[in-house]
């Protein structure tokens, strides 16, 4: 049997709602339902509630919507692990802007249907791979970043038009006098 037996409902419709507002994986979202109930000494079907109000823009219980604002926040600022500083290969900016375009249509579908199992799973697949493309353990971090290297090429920082007509031609970074191929 496949469905979700009505206890758990709310709270996986809760989970779909929490991944597409933070934006975290699927772990996360049971994660900061579990801790927001326990900080306010609530039900885990109650805190899931009122993560559904949150999501559809309303204003939860004061002591609920407190802590699950406070789990969300505590999600999204998780400190990634201290690494040796390395030089790695940045993914390909068209296949990040690919990627994000699907990730936010999935919040959007997410929010629209949190009831959809098969939206919930699409969209923890994409976040887990823009964690792993990013490099990012934390799927906060990982958007951001993905956002900010996106944002490089629309706001005009890399040479696209150089790119556009020859795609071979290096790209050059202002301010870091450094050259990249593009993978295209």
């Amino acid at each position: 049997m496949n469905e979700t037996p009505p206890r758990h409902a709310a709270a996986e419709r809760a989970v779909t709602v929490l991944m597409a507002v933070v934006p975290c994986g699927a772990d996360t979202a049971r994660r900061i339902l579990t801790d927001a109930a326990r900080a306010a000494g609530a039900g885990l079907r109650e805190t899931a509630e009122a993560a559904l109000v949150l999501g559809g823009g309303g204003k939860p219980d004061a002591a609920l919507g407190r802590a699950l604002a406070d789990a969300m926040d505590e999600a999204r600022s998780a400190t990634e692990p201290a690494e040796r500083p390395y030089t790695r290969l940045l993914p390909d900016p068209g296949t990040i802007g690919d990627l994000l375009k699907r990730h936010r249509a999935l919040r959007r579908r997410a929010l629209a249907a949190p009831e959809d199992a098969a939206v919930r799973d699409e969209l923890d697949d994409a976040t887990y791979t823009l964690c792993v493309l990013m490099g990012r353990r934390n799927a906060h971090t990982a958007l951001r970043s993905a956002e900010l290297l996106i944002g490089a090429e629309w706001l005009g920082t890399t040479t696209r038009t150089g790119r556009d007509r020859n795609p071979d031609a290096p790209h050059r970074f202002r301010g870091t006098g450094t050259h990249r191929r593009s993978s295209s």
